[in-house]
């Protein structure tokens, strides 16, 4: 289904919130609630087929819910995608910049290797400006606009600094280090963009139970580690921009 094709199912007046990395786990969890509370959702997904086949099983459910050929990776892929949203739905509000891997969750940092790096930054850090850039004209034009992401305690150099568990015994070099990367990045676009409608945050949902930590025991659900986002994505009124957030509420850089 094209995009156009689901645009009037909650009107012209509906927020349209992209969510990078929304076929599984926490990012499908992002999408379902967003289109609970009304929100027209864009899934952002590598497999346009998966993304296509969510997309109809949430319009099942009520929702406005459309699949866009995202991979955070390919920017050329990125500047069509933005191409394609900004002419068939001409808007963006939220951004959530969800997509993230772990490639060295079982290793200790002398045993990550440069492709480690390589694969995780290209996702964790290079994809989150990519995607950021070539949308960001079309958040500029709402008078709401909110870019999310989706970053960890782990990347918090205070929380680290403590030495203290669960923290200190999570020594994953290149993912770590991508979060801290990613939190700086936030900071950056959030001065960057002070002065205009479009607000910045990062957020830690907690130990999430996904695919991307091997369903780590103790996990909350991916329903639950959701709810972060979806607060600053909807909060009225929003935040002050440049936060870095957590179920308890904001954290520590």
């Amino acid at each position: 289904m094209s995009i156009v094709e689901s645009a009037d199912s909650t009107g012209d007046t509906a927020r349209v919130a992209l969510i990078t990395g929304a076929t599984a786990g926490m990012g499908l969890e992002l999408a379902r609630q967003l289109a609970a509370k009304g929100l027209k959702v864009v899934i952002g997904a590598r497999d346009v087929e998966r993304g296509d086949s969510i997309a109809t099983e949430l319009r099942a459910g009520g929702g406005d819910v459309v699949a866009l050929a995202l991979d955070v990776t390919d920017s050329a892929g990125v500047s069509q995608a933005a191409i394609r949203l900004a002419g068939e739905i001409g808007r963006l509000d939220v951004l959530i910049n969800n997509a993230g891997i772990a490639r060295d969750q079982h290793k200790r940092p002398t045993e990550t290797t440069l492709q480690d790096f390589r694969e995780t930054y290209e996702t964790n850090v290079f994809g989150v400006a990519t995607v950021t850039n070539a949308f960001l004209p079309l958040l500029m034009k709402s008078d709401d606009g909110r870019i999310i992401n989706q970053s960890a305690a782990l990347g918090s150099h205070s929380m680290t600094a403590r030495m203290e568990p669960p923290l200190v015994k999570l020594n994953w070099l290149a993912y770590n280090s991508s979060k801290a990367a990613l939190n700086s990045i936030t900071l950056e676009y959030a001065k960057h963009l002070r002065e205009t409608s479009v607000k910045v945050y990062a957020t830690s949902p907690g130990q999430v139970a996904t695919a991307l930590n091997g369903y780590r025991a103790g996990g909350v659900t991916p329903a639950e580690g959701a709810e972060v986002a979806v607060r600053l994505a909807t909060l009225d009124p929003p935040p002050p921009s440049g936060g870095f957030w957590g179920p308890a509420g904001r954290l520590d850089w």
